[in-house]
């Protein structure tokens, strides 16, 4: 009987033990505002989806391998909760298996692509408030691009907190306006301190390759932030080459912190917009919290700059009018 007992102990631990070396975590964002639009001419108020951040849910995990090596993987899907609707790509947002060593981080899927990670080390307005770095790319219809389908992605370990980045998204088509991508990326952290840039060119199947850089920087001093950006998009024969320049700030503000950035955007054919935005969030738990936002956009006589965000999509009636968003909402971490 005792030998019984002690193979069934040892039984017993070993799904334990397998437990142990992995783990899975379910977590996600529930975020919705009340948002008054008006696009230069029309006024309407709507609920939106995300006024601060992307609603989503997400599975990730790792596994331990032994030796240093583990396994990883990340599923996450954006959220409608206006109509709880998702995308027809369910993991649109992110869908990577990889594997993270001393030698560092190699991930296969759909995955954030090194502009990205620059912008939202460098966005005072989280890349979610309307107003934010990225915003304007979307109306101008030539976005940087954020995830990269069907990519091959290498990151290194951190040197004094140098970290580099290496993107490569099959292209795989042989029509069409762009093929492969090729992503460049480097950050440097130290306490306070934050630098980075990235590149990345999408080759044409015809001729010609389509350019995006960027660089940025943060330092917080303490009692506030300070980030800084520019971003351009440089697409092959289309003079509509994009330069965005933003600067933001942020303070604590009695319980909540106040955020603020000034941007300015421009073609190369003369249109221009400058955009002003601020927000204010309240935590009512390390979970939930409320929070207001405002962001306009002033164009020149030709420019058609809009604003979008995790929660607004708004394009200007037309050419030179102004576009702006007042929003009230809650987001809950979970």
């Amino acid at each position: 009987m005792q030998y019984k007992f002690v193979a069934a102990a040892l039984l017993a631990s070993i799904p334990f033990a397998a437990v142990a070396q992995s783990s899975v975590t379910i977590y996600g964002i529930a975020d919705a505002a009340i948002a008054a639009e008006n696009d230069g001419s029309n006024k309407v108020v709507k609920l939106n989806n995300g006024g601060r951040s992307a609603s989503r849910l997400g599975f990730r995990g790792t596994e331990d391998l032994g030796g240093g090596l583990n396994a990883l993987f990340n599923l996450e899907s954006g959220i409608d909760l206006t109509t709880g609707e998702s995308s027809s790509t369910f993991f649109n947002r992110r869908a990577i298996v990889g594997l993270k060593g001393g030698f560092g981080t190699v991930t296969l899927g759909r995955e954030y692509s090194p502009i990205d990670s620059l912008a939202s080390h460098s966005d005072i307005m989280e890349l979610s408030f309307a107003g934010g770095s990225l915003s304007a790319f979307g109306s101008a219809r030539n976005r940087l691009t954020r995830r990269l389908d069907n990519s091959i992605n290498y990151k290194t370990p951190s040197f004094n907190g140098l970290v580099g980045s290496l993107a490569y998204a099959l292209g795989e088509q042989t029509t069409g306006p762009s093929k492969d991508l090729l992503g460049l990326g480097v950050n440097y952290s130290n306490g306070s301190l934050f630098l980075g840039a990235a590149y990345q060119t999408s080759k044409r199947v015809a001729a010609g390759d389509d350019k995006e850089y960027a660089v940025g920087a943060g330092y917080n001093f303490g009692a506030f932030d300070v980030k800084a950006n520019y971003l351009v998009s440089d697409p092959d024969g289309a003079n509509i080459k994009f330069e965005q320049f933003n600067l933001g700030a942020s303070v604590g503000l009695g319980s909540g912190r106040l955020y603020a950035n000034l941007q300015q955007n421009k073609i190369e054919s003369g249109a221009k917009g400058k955009g002003f935005a601020v927000a204010y969030a309240y935590p009512l738990s390390k979970r939930t919290s409320l929070y207001t936002s405002y962001a306009t956009l002033r164009n020149n006589a030709i420019g058609q700059f809009g604003m979008e965000s995790s929660g607004t999509k708004l394009a200007p009636a037309a050419l030179g009018t102004d576009p702006s968003v007042f929003a009230v909402g809650v987001r809950h971490l979970f």
